[in-house]
């Protein structure tokens, strides 16, 4: 057993390959505030074997600052052993009642009863919280002695108002041994009970950067997570025990830890011939099989005898489906166990007798390169067309294995060099470009030029060096016109360099060369979106308008519904984009990462102008994610600048900053639409601060650079000028304004025209020309009277506003910005909403907020809705400007009159009023 100094301080050494449990470990450190405050609490940490319970635990006690620490542990060993436990506590903190300090006696001595231990421990307990509260930590009490376990619960039943927490540490299950009282004590509502669950796979990447050698990539991270469940105990022995080619190379099986591998083989061992057969073909054929075919493999006439002894061993499990009973391992490690201690010559018998009776494609094939032992130059063609059919359907993580693995086994000549070029295309549709440039250095240096620039193009785009990808496409596509299929991906790759580049019309006459069903990820969708950035965004929906449901379509129309969702949120199709893209979303969980990372950033921005904006938060993030843990700098400062609009409007500045940093670091000089995004990201933030000579100089570069024909790609004209205006450069923000109004008219963009008609009505404003500032007011909150841009709305609802609060028209002033205070205070835009209360203030209208209906028991949605109802609006005029259903809205009116005490909206007004005074 272990006992540990008493201590008032963090004296334990902090673990440094501790990685995760931040909302484990945040509830902990709850609990300790509320135990501060003179608030007792019962924690109880449960989880599987190897899960990290302890290791939490220390992670938590190691961070506590002026709190005494006491723990104690059980083990099995010693759980006859009376108060083996407690006797841990004797040398742990000073004048211990002497109840507490006889219990490391001699065994013969007399031991006293459980119940006068427990009243010694309350003792002991009350002393010590005097001067800070205390932590008591109990690991293995399922292991504990049972008189510890009595006198604990004697203790812990009595713990109501003190400073204590208590950490009961517990494997998973019923736990037989301990007492019925403590097991009551436990399954009460006074115990926190805290499962925890396996490490996700971004943690063990973490994991595996602290303990070395190698940090994994995302993929790699995946493959340990799906093989070990993210149990720590086992992906740390697999991070110290398997080379690190093996861990870093996703194609390559990985093995059970050693000594997991020693007890599954025991187990194993005692099991009859029949048993183990049964057992190591069912390794041979995966995780999972059905029980005839593993049964046929195994020479079994009659399985289900043998079946029952694995599964009691608990080797095997069983499942009933419509085809008949399935067998499986309980997780894969057990599979792994078995399958590495089979000899390289059963292994390749049973892998040939697999590909014999199996009937899928894939699965045969794996079987007949796992048995392979030579090179065989029928089963490399197969193994390549298998891949290429992966390809073309768009199922990349299959594609990489198969390609790589057959340039693997080629030898070096073009045909090597062009699956090489191939593989590097699939490794970097996957997400793999480590991988990918990796592989991209072994096409032979004197192959054939358009092969290798191809592949080393490729590598350059993803990896954001456009211009070096450009003149290696170049070079390439002078090489390959006579090569059709080469020629194709060529092509697909530079229409993406000229969509960088912010060259629509190139990019879309580059996307037209690849011939319909031509390998290539997401040249329909550069071909759509370059169409749109030379100003043809009707003809490209025109193209598409047709195009089938997601879950029906193919590789290619689902690219080309994702340019269909682009165009049409350039068009101000909201409604239409977000149709499009919400069901991309569903579907495009297997398709590549840049794919994932577009559908979810240009959802985001949907989202972001329709005014949903937790969803956009969440959406933006997920793609800033993929960019970042796929390695996809192409597409990472679009990713990150879209991620920051939300938190930059909500005045979550270091969230919105991280995003911004972000975003230009991933911005080369010859990515002309990342500078953009970037560059917007940067003068949002700075127009939310209220700093508008940054946003002119984030900005104002963009003059100088051709854009392209669609303004609503990024409205940064507008915000220029509005910069511009704020900062006093009037003349400047005409010029700029100019080119922009004209080119929304032509395009009939009404975004662009709403936020052009608000920035041209605050220079009216600012150049004393009341007349035609109030028409631009007027003209700018028609124009988003036809497309649903909330926030838009409500930013020029208190610029008007603060206009004619300023003319001295505090009335009609007042109308403005409460309509503006409300769309702002449920979007959570404080920065704006904290200057719309300053002008309702100068109106002479009180500001009511939702900490003042707070005190009457709203919630802010009750609050929002009250407000409304209040001002006049209807149940469906409320629901509408909320974006929630009217049944929604009757049902919060119906709360929050039953909180009040009231029966009417006239009441309603008069206890608001009240509050307003």
């Amino acid at each position: 057993m272990e006992a540990r100094a008493l201590r008032s301080g963090p004296e334990r050494s902090r673990d440094e390959q501790f990685v995760g449990r931040c909302r484990e470990l945040a509830v902990l450190h709850a609990q300790l505030g509320r135990v501060s405050e003179g608030r007792s609490s019962l924690v109880v940490l449960e989880g599987p074997a190897g899960i990290g319970k302890t290791a939490l635990a220390g992670e938590f006690v190691s961070a506590i600052e002026n709190a005494v620490v006491l723990e104690i542990s059980g083990d099995e060993g010693e759980s006859e052993l009376p108060y083996g436990v407690l006797g841990q506590l004797g040398g742990q903190a000073p004048q211990v009642p002497e109840v507490l300090a006889g219990l490391c006696a001699p065994v013969t001595s007399v031991r006293p009863d459980p119940l006068v231990v427990g009243a010694a421990l309350l003792e002991l307990l009350g002393q010590l919280q005097r001067h800070a509260p205390v932590v008591v930590a109990i690991d293995g009490a399922d292991l504990a002695d049972l008189p510890s376990l009595q006198a604990l619960t004697f203790a812990l039943r009595r713990l109501r108002t003190d400073r204590v927490l208590a950490i009961m540490i517990l494997r998973e299950g019923d736990h037989p041994r301990l007492p019925d009282g403590l097991r009551r004590l436990l399954r009460s509502s006074v115990a926190l009970r805290l499962p925890l669950s396996g490490l996700s796979a971004r943690e063990l990447q973490a994991l595996s950067a602290r303990i070395g050698p190698v940090r994994l990539t995302p993929q790699a991270a995946e493959r340990l997570h799906e093989h070990t469940k993210g149990v720590p105990l086992h992906a740390r022995a697999l991070l110290q025990q398997v080379r690190a080619e093996t861990l870093a190379d996703v194609d390559a099986p990985l093995p059970a830890p050693r000594a997991y591998t020693t007890q599954v083989l025991g187990r194993v061992g005692q099991c009859d011939p029949a048993a183990q057969r049964l057992l190591t073909t069912a390794a041979v054929l995966g995780t999972s099989a059905p029980l005839h075919l593993v049964a046929r493999m195994a020479e079994l006439a009659e399985p289900l005898p043998v079946l029952e002894q694995v599964t009691g061993a608990g080797l095997l499990v069983e499942w009933r489906t419509g085809a008949g009973v399935s067998v499986g391992f309980p997780n894969p490690l057990v599979r792994a166990a078995i399958y590495h201690d089979l000899g390289p010559a059963t292994r390749r018998r049973l892998h040939l007798l697999a590909a014999d009776l199996v009937d899928d494609v894939v699965p045969r094939l794996h079987h007949r390169l796992a048995a392979a032992d030579q090179v065989d130059e029928a089963l490399v063609r197969e193994v390549a067309l298998v891949g290429r059919r992966q390809a073309a359907a768009g199922d990349w993580a299959g594609a990489c294995g198969c390609l790589t693995r057959a340039a693997q086994l080629t030898e070096e000549g073009p045909e090597r060099d062009r699956l090489i070029a191939e593989a590097v295309e699939a490794l970097l549709a996957a997400g793999r470009p480590g991988d990918a440039a990796a592989l991209a250095t072994q096409v032979a240096p004197g192959a054939d030029p358009g092969v290798r620039s191809y592949a080393l193009g490729s590598v350059a785009l993803v990896s954001g060096r456009v211009e070096e990808a450009g003149r290696q496409l170049d070079h390439a596509w002078s090489h390959a016109k006579e090569d059709e299929r080469l020629a194709s991906g060529i092509a697909g790759r530079q229409a993406w360099v000229a969509l960088l580049r912010g060259c629509g019309a190139e990019a879309a006459r580059w996307a037209a060369v690849p011939a319909e069903g031509a390998p290539g990820e997401l040249v329909r969708f550069a071909w759509l979106v370059g169409l749109g950035l030379a100003g043809q965004a009707e003809e490209g929906l025109a193209v598409s308008g047709e195009l089938p449901a997601p879950v029906q379509g193919s590789a290619g129309e689902l690219d080309a519904l994702l340019g269909r969702g682009v165009l049409r949120l350039w068009a101000d199709d909201l409604a239409g984009a977000q149709a499009d893209l919400l069901g991309l979303l569903a579907v495009g969980a297997g398709r590549s990462a840049a794919f994932q990372l577009l559908v979810a950033t240009s959802l985001a921005q949907t989202e972001y102008r329709l005014g949903r904006w937790d969803e956009a938060a969440g959406h933006a993030e997920l793609g800033a994610s993929t960019a970042d843990d796929f390695g996809q700098v192409w597409l990472a400062s679009y990713a990150h600048a879209v991620a920051a609009l939300v938190p930059a409007a909500r005045g979550e500045w270091e969230r919105a900053a991280t995003h911004v940093r972000a975003a230009r670091a991933a911005c080369s000089p010859d990515n002309t639409t990342a500078q953009m995004s970037t560059a917007a990201a940067e003068a949002l933030l700075a127009t939310a601060r209220g700093d508008h000579e940054a946003a002119v100089t984030s900005l104002m570069p963009l003059t100088r650079t051709d854009f392209p024909d669609e303004p609503t790609v990024v409205l940064w004209r507008a915000l220029l000028a509005e910069a511009l205006v704020n900062a006093g450069r009037l003349e400047e923000a005409d010029t700029v304004l100019v080119p922009c109004e004209l080119l929304a008219l032509d395009r009939e963009r009404r975004s662009v025209l709403a936020a052009a008609a608000r920035a041209r009505a605050g220079l009216y404003a600012a150049r004393h020309e009341p007349g035609e500032a109030e028409t631009g007011y007027q003209v700018a909150l028609e124009h988003t009277a036809k497309i649903e841009m909330p926030f838009e709305e409500a930013r020029i609802q208190l610029a008007y506003g603060t206009f004619l609060r300023r003319r001295g028209r505090r009335s009609a002033a007042a109308e403005h910005l409460e309509a503006a205070q409300v769309t702002l205070s449920r979007l959570g835009a404080l920065p704006y909403l904290e200057q719309c209360d300053l002008e309702l203030a100068a109106s002479g209208r009180a500001v009511l907020r939702p900490q003042d209906t707070a005190r009457l028991g709203l919630t802010p949605q009750e609050h929002t809705v009250a407000v409304l109802i209040s001002r006049g609006l209807t149940n469906r005029q409320a629901a509408r400007k909320l974006v929630l259903s009217v049944k929604t809205v009757e049902y919060h009116l119906s709360h929050i009159y039953t909180k009040l005490g009231i029966t009417s909206r006239t009441a309603l007004i008069g206890r608001l009023s009240d509050l307003g005074e």
